[in-house]
């Protein structure tokens, strides 16, 4: 078998196993979403942590979405999930002020790096015109 099959098979054999993985995700998000849904319904309370949850799996299964539609997983989607997730920490964990602190810096610095990213394209738009 020369090395161009092996190469072939192999990377057919790792685009299986990653949708493979793509697909579990997703059935594990949409558990996930749906235990969190019924947890809200079974407690007849809605909390503002578990709406925030709700936006965390949804971004998950947006991520999922754009991967299956274009083949990409852009770098701003697990950078919106990681704000949310930050901000469900500070909102909702009982931390220390100069913890708080430090997760802000942290949210700050996501956001700087989507400001990067969105200024990039931009540019790139602008050299294309």
């Amino acid at each position: 078998m020369s090395t161009d099959k092996l190469d072939k098979k192999l990377t057919d054999l790792l685009i299986v196993a990653e949708k493979t993985l793509h697909i579990t995700i997703l059935f594990i998000v949409l558990y996930l979403c749906g235990f969190e849904i019924y947890s809200m319904y079974s407690n007849s309370a809605i909390s503002v942590a578990s709406v925030m949850l709700l936006f965390i799996y949804l971004e998950l299964i947006q991520m999922i979405q754009i991967y299956f539609s274009s083949g990409k997983i852009p770098v701003r989607y697990p950078l919106y999930i990681s704000m949310f997730s930050i901000a469900r920490v500070i909102s909702f964990d009982n931390i220390s002020g100069s913890d708080a602190l430090y997760y802000s810096g942290a949210i700050l610095m996501v956001g700087l790096a989507l400001l990067a990213l969105a200024g990039r394209r931009y540019i790139r738009e602008l050299k294309v015109k």
